[in-house]
């Protein structure tokens, strides 16, 4: 990972937990200087999604961890890749296998195994090009406009080729969740997300922890949509159970270090 982008985790999972950082102890704490910290997250805050204010870093109204893909593909990767080598245990050989192009499920290309014998569909550039060197996965592109900050192909075309393709089994994360409902930020990912879902058999959710108890624009869905949630992290909430065995949603937890 470069140096930048694991400052930036180190960054963001600060803002993340706790809604702000101070800049001079974050240049103290990663051994840099002020200036650096300001250079690392200058395009976020000429962007709106971060504020800078008398020397603190704090999330802005439209803060959402869909503008940080780079540094996303970084945060709980084993809560990540936990909730991957879990859920990938439920696809049958000759299935076909949508995938989301969110950071948690680009784990799947450490757990190839699990989609050899099945057909994928997705719309991840990462997905794309890492499945592609594996003969014993037919890859089906769905094509689009690439939108770097979500590293996914976007827009109408992405949407009409998922229109025509059914699949078996559908594997998606969101950035934020609160309650049981799923919300997104961007418009284009909350289309072609919507269209997955429409058309899939089975429909799985898997998150980590870090998600939960945060908003963005769209209500995506909600909990009771799919066969089974999947969650993981240092822990569950105990409010956040409460509410979802209450309204008896099928999930399992798996307890990982961040």
């Amino acid at each position: 990972m470069e140096i930048k982008v694991q400052r930036l985790s180190i960054i963001i999972n600060e803002i993340i937990a706790n809604g702000q950082v101070d800049i001079k102890s974050m240049a103290k704490k990663l051994n840099v200087s002020p200036m650096t910290i300001y250079r690392d997250v200058d395009d976020f805050i000429s962007r709106g999604v971060v504020r800078k204010e008398k020397g603190i870093l704090k999330s802005s109204d439209s803060f959402s961890l869909e503008y940080f893909h780079d540094v996303r593909a970084n945060l709980s990767l084993n809560a990540k890749n936990k909730l991957v080598e879990e859920a990938g245990k439920l696809i049958k050989p000759n299935s076909i296998v949508a995938l989301d192009d969110s950071t948690t499920t680009i784990q799947f290309l450490n757990f190839q195994h699990y989609l050899e014998g099945t057909t994928v569909i997705t719309n991840s550039f990462e997905l794309i090009m890492g499945l592609s060197n594996n003969p014993k996965i037919k890859l089906i592109s769905v094509g689009g406009r690439y939108q770097k900050s979500t590293g996914s192909f976007v827009g109408l075309l992405t949407e009409n080729t998922l229109s025509q393709i059914p699949s078996t089994i559908l594997f998606m994360s969101s950035t934020s969740l609160d309650g049981t409902q799923l919300y997104t930020h961007d418009e284009d990912v909350y289309r072609f997300k919507s269209m997955f879902m429409l058309n899939a058999d089975q429909k799985y959710y898997l998150v980590d922890t870090s998600k939960i108890g945060k908003k963005s624009m769209n209500k995506q869905a909600d909990l009771t949509d799919f066969n089974k949630c999947f969650f993981a992290g240092p822990k569950l909430e105990k409010d956040f159970l409460s509410i979802i065995q209450k309204k008896k949603i099928n999930y399992e937890f798996f307890k990982v270090k961040n």
